[in-house]
């Protein structure tokens, strides 16, 4: 059961997942928009995450569009532990079609989920977003979580390109929580964000304790980068290959810490697995 949440008073952004969309104005009755409402502070003492990314809907390996997505909703559904879901990008395979399924698949999840954009959530056609480029913050158990979202075609470029908007609100949440701790949620890893070199020197000034990305179809997990924070690169539920897999972020707040556990699992198989010989990934977050 999704434990209790509390509404912040904190910057008002959009949330996107369907189950807050809302239609708005007679000239736009007919598309659907993110309902603006404070981004839930999340105070519980313990809660666990949903984490998947590159679910390819579309991709044509799939036997029909979505099945990888829906086989790995069912068995989060089937699990029942998550409380959140974050999906990192590359929802769907370069066509505008293919977002009402990403949507429908997703609105079947039993919780409340959230996406960040990737390379391929651009229509091959127009280059246009197959969704709103979503970006946005929220303190989770004393941790800043935030993500952001491609905004350019992997058409024209495949790092992550964000927009002036959006650039200059990354820098300014950073500013103001300097003395918190940060996780960020991405689709490309840190070496293929536009702005890293300007970041990677400004690191002293910040407290990233974990990035999860995604993006190369493969597991990357540094407990200790030369950066400072914990890197795990996830694999993908679609795509390239017959993959299933995702990850499970589960933190749980001691005295004067949060202690964070990364678990990784296959879907298809429907078991956990271990990634390079470990089961599963600790770290301690100082609050």
């Amino acid at each position: 059961m999704p434990r209790k949440t509390r509404i912040s008073n904190s910057r008002e952004i959009s949330l996107p997942h369907a189950r807050t969309r809302i239609l708005a104005g007679i000239a736009l009755a007919c598309i659907p928009l993110a309902f603006a409402i404070h981004a839930p502070e999340v105070t519980a003492e313990q809660t666990t995450w949903w984490v998947g990314a590159d679910s390819h809907v579309g991709h044509p390996t799939e036997d029909h569009v979505g099945q990888h997505l829906a086989e790995s909703v069912a068995d989060v559904n089937a699990l029942g532990i998550a409380d959140y879901a974050i999906i990192l990008g590359d929802l769907v395979e370069d066509r505008h079609e293919y977002a009402e399924v990403f949507e429908e698949t997703m609105n079947a999840l039993d919780v409340e989920w959230t996406y960040v954009l990737g390379n391929h959530d651009f229509d091959e056609d127009d280059h246009e977003p197959v969704l709103e480029p979503h970006y946005a913050a929220q303190t989770v158990q004393g941790i800043r979580f935030i993500q952001l979202s491609d905004e350019l075609t992997g058409f024209e470029d495949r790092d992550l390109v964000m927009s002036g908007e959006q650039e200059s609100w990354f820098w300014d949440e950073l500013e103001t929580h300097q003395d918190t701790p940060i996780f960020l949620f991405t689709h490309q890893p840190h070496w293929e964000v536009e702005i890293w070199p300007e970041l990677q020197e400004r690191l002293e000034d910040y407290n990233i304790a974990a990035w999860f990305s995604a993006h190369k179809h493969n597991w990357n997990i540094e407990e200790d980068t030369e950066y400072g924070f914990v890197q795990i690169n996830i694999h993908s539920i679609g795509g390239v290959r017959e993959d299933y897999l995702s990850t499970f972020l589960h933190l749980e707040t001691a005295e004067d810490s949060v202690e964070a556990a990364v678990r990784f699992r296959d879907h298809q198989a429907q078991e956990w697995i271990a990634v390079d010989g470990q089961r599963e990934v600790r770290f301690s977050v100082a609050r």
